[in-house]
């Protein structure tokens, strides 16, 4: 089991394949890298992958909860890279992994060669009313009850609501397949809980011009979670961003329409990288 210990905690990584290093950073949080690695894999044609598990979250070390914070997280990603001995990379973020690169992106620039961000956002509240409407609107108010209401140390609550939203985060996917998916998944309560704290109120909208990377955007257009405006803002945003947007996909756009993900993505990676 590949374990990297970084300033004391031991972070959990995979490398697979070969080429331009790229830091695969997972959301959740209180998920792990199991959420992108099946459905990313095969883009180890044209970039060394390291997909690697948050502190606090999947098979990675459980330091105090309270350095589960952005600019640990931020520092953690640089530290794996320098101690795999990476040049700069392609930093690939999906939903609140895309905040991370982002923050990455405007704290070291020379770390990053170019920004991938999937399903993510310039901004994001936990507690906005606008996000609480959406997923009422998707029938989800009572899981998300039964979902805070279950103990902390309940962490197979996360992977109970993760199956009950499986139209929000799965849509291409049946019932059967979901399962499959979810059941590789390492959760953690506690984690997913000090989410909701750090990235309340998160915004570097006004500070995405600030980026140079060469920076894909991608989403589905059917996500609730950070929807197709979220993305139309990060690719306004960022100079020279382009915008994938990809039709029927929730917040899993990797998982509902694969191929066309990893097609988009080779193709910028061919023109851009």
């Amino acid at each position: 089991m590949p374990l990297a210990a970084l300033d004391g905690v031991d972070i959990y990584y995979r490398e697979l394949g070969d080429g331009r290093p790229c830091l695969a950073l997972h959301g959740g949080l209180g998920v792990d890298h199991a959420t992108l690695l099946p459905w990313l894999a095969p883009l180890g044609d044209a970039l060394r992958l390291v997909f690697y598990d948050h502190r606090c979250n999947g098979r990675s070390g459980r330091p105090p909860l309270d350095t589960l914070t952005l600019p640990q997280l931020c520092d953690d990603a640089e530290a794996l890279r320098c101690r795999l001995g990476l040049g700069p990379a392609v930093l690939l973020g999906h939903s609140c992994g895309g905040f991370i690169a982002l923050e990455c992106a405007l704290r070291r620039p020379q770390a990053v060669s170019h920004l991938i961000l999937v399903n993510s956002a310039a901004r994001f509240d936990p507690a906005s009313p606008e996000l609480a409407r959406r997923l009422a609107e998707r029938g989800l108010g009572a899981a998300l009850e039964r979902l805070f209401a279950a103990p902390a140390d309940d962490h197979d609550s996360i992977r109970r609501y993760l199956f009950e939203a499986r139209a929000l985060y799965f849509p291409g996917l049946g019932q059967a397949a979901v399962e499959a998916a979810l059941g590789h998944i390492v959760c953690d309560k506690p984690a997913y809980l000090r989410s909701m704290e750090i990235f309340a109120g998160w915004d570097v909208s006004r500070r995405l011009g600030e980026i140079r990377a060469p920076t894909l955007v991608l989403c589905g257009g059917d996500d609730a979670i950070t929807p197709v405006e979220e993305a139309e803002r990060l690719a306004r945003g960022i100079p020279g961003a382009e915008l994938v947007v990809l039709a029927g996909c929730g917040h899993n756009s990797f998982v509902d329409r694969q191929e066309a993900f990893l097609g988009a993505v080779r193709d910028w990676l061919r023109r851009r990288g």
